[in-house]
């Protein structure tokens, strides 16, 4: 639907020609929408078409109007989007992310009020176009001009449609090229490597042989050493495993010798053990009786010191004459008490005392000699003891003997055997490192064919890198004619496809860009 008349508030700007790609819509905003709706280069192009002579035309001066801003915020959008370059807006969390890497940091509440003032379509996101509209809203730009601003002629949009054709083409031949030259320079140096260690493999294929020939006549020793010497281990374990039956007899003679001993150790110390505890009974009784003998003593002593002391004062004449009465009555008091109980006490318990010391001294002679007897038979378990464990001990050097003899003999055997077993592998040996070798120089043969390809393959890329070269140039010859002729809209456009090959251009080796250069100057 081309545009068949300007807007109003469009009427005083440069624009020239009558657009043929206006937008579609019945009023500006569902205009505006159709704008947010396109991609970021789209958007940027469309930008730079409506207002290349009022903002963008002969700014290289000034920092602040060059279009080179617009294209590194362009690229920032593509980034910063997931849809990268088919994207068209970002949220608000990756448009505050755009404003922050370029500069403009502002507080969170100042960062929503300046979205909201950027979001013309209020749809909670910031297209490119919406940013360019604020970002540079002092210059004079509304959105509504810019949505029917006039883009460009069908002339120059298939002049340049043919220029964008002869560079993507130049820069895909170019990139293909650069590729093929990489992958050939590499497989050539994969080949050379491969050939010389192929040729590495045989050298130490026949180091190997040479060498698994003289370990087999190393093991051909080795195995007449090992024969003697198993011979001469089996005659020592014959003799180790007969003294080591000798000693296990002896040590179970002992052993039997040892148990009873210690049989009757233990019934012995078990009698010594009642002596004692009879003699202790009996001391005790002993003591008992004497304890008692002594409380009756001590109780005729209180009787005697008392009517000694009574009649002492009765004749006292220092004393008054109540006091020496007083005394008098006491002792005839005493005196009346009968001491016949007393006295049998004390007859009774000194015959008990006497008993009781003689049971005493006869628990103790009994006590003494089972005692002695307890250690005698003692010692003689522990001498019987001390033979057991010197048998055993001996039992147990026969049988290390033994199994020390056994571990020479198995040892001589296995070393036989791995002689044998050394003589087949070094055979075996010999036979991988001829095989090692052959297929080493068939792999070398087949290293230098493919060193030889990679070679061709690789003068061919320097061909198609030539061929590239040429149209790298070409697509800048019709570029360079496309620039050099007046034109009344699409500037902007123009602009950026002579940024898109500066980009391209940025993948050709810098030598061949230097002669691309050269070329061109000429």
């Amino acid at each position: 639907h081309p545009q068949k008349s300007r807007p109003k508030e469009s009427q005083g700007n440069n624009f020239l020609c009558v657009s043929i790609m206006a937008l579609e819509g019945k009023d500006d905003m569902e205009k505006m929408k159709k704008l947010n709706a396109k991609t970021y280069k789209e958007q940027a192009v469309w930008f730079l078409n409506a207002y290349w002579k009022q903002i963008f035309e002969g700014a290289e001066g000034d920092k602040t109007k060059t279009p080179e801003n617009l294209w590194a915020w362009t690229q920032l959008f593509i980034e910063l989007d997931p849809k990268k370059k088919k994207g068209s807006e970002l949220d608000e969390f990756k448009a505050h992310v755009f404003l922050e890497k370029i500069g403009r940091t502002l507080s969170v509440r100042d960062m929503r009020a300046y979205l909201k003032s950027v979001d013309i379509d209020f749809n909670r996101k910031v297209s490119l176009t919406e940013f360019l509209v604020c970002h540079f809203k002092d210059h004079g730009v509304k959105w509504q001009d810019l949505v029917n601003a006039a883009q460009d002629d069908e002339k120059s949009k298939a002049e340049r449609e043919a220029a964008q054709a002869a560079v993507t083409a130049a820069s895909e031949a170019a990139a293909a090229a650069r590729d093929s030259a990489k992958v050939a320079r590499e497989n050539e140096t994969k080949a050379s490597a491969a050939a010389r260690e192929a040729a590495a493999r045989e050298e130490v294929a026949q180091a190997e042989e040479k060498k698994a020939k003289a370990a087999e006549a190393e093991c051909a020793e080795k195995k007449a050493f090992a024969v003697a010497k198993a011979a001469e281990a089996k005659r020592t374990e014959e003799i180790a495993f007969k003294t080591a039956a000798e000693a296990k007899a002896s040590a179970e003679e002992a052993l039997k010798k040892e148990a009873d001993l210690k049989e009757a150790e233990l019934v012995a110390k078990g009698k010594a053990n009642e002596a004692r505890k009879a003699e202790n009974e009996a001391r005790k009784a002993a003591s008992e009786a004497k304890e008692a003998l002594n409380k009756v003593l001590y109780e005729e002593k209180k009787y005697k010191d008392k009517m000694a002391k009574l009649a002492k004062d009765k004749q006292d004449m220092s004393l008054g004459i109540v006091k020496r009465n007083k005394a008098a009555n006491l002792l005839d008091q005493l005196k009346a008490k009968p001491t016949l109980a007393l006295q049998t006490a004390k007859v009774t318990l000194a015959a008990a005392e006497k008993k009781a010391d003689k049971s005493k001294k006869k628990a103790e002679k009994a006590s003494k000699k089972a005692s002695e007897a307890a250690d005698k038979i003692s010692a003689a378990a522990a001498a019987a003891e001390a033979a057991r464990k010197s048998a055993v001990a001996a039992q147990e050097k026969a049988d290390n003997d033994a199994k020390v003899a056994k571990a020479d003999r198995e040892a001589s055997d296995e070393a036989e055997k791995k002689a044998n077993l050394a003589l087949i592998a070094a055979s075996d040996a010999r036979a991988e490192a001829e095989k090692a070798a052959r297929s080493a120089e068939k792999a070398r043969k087949a290293a230098d064919k493919a060193k030889a390809e990679a070679e061709a393959a690789r003068k061919q890329a320097d061909a198609d890198l030539e061929q590239a070269q040429q149209a790298m140039a070409d697509a800048e010859a019709k570029l360079k004619e496309l620039l050099a002729k007046p034109r009344g809209s699409g500037q902007g456009a123009t602009w950026w496809l002579e940024r898109e090959f500066e980009e391209a251009k940025k993948f050709m080796p810098k030598a061949k860009l230097a002669k691309l250069a050269k070329k061109m100057t000429k």
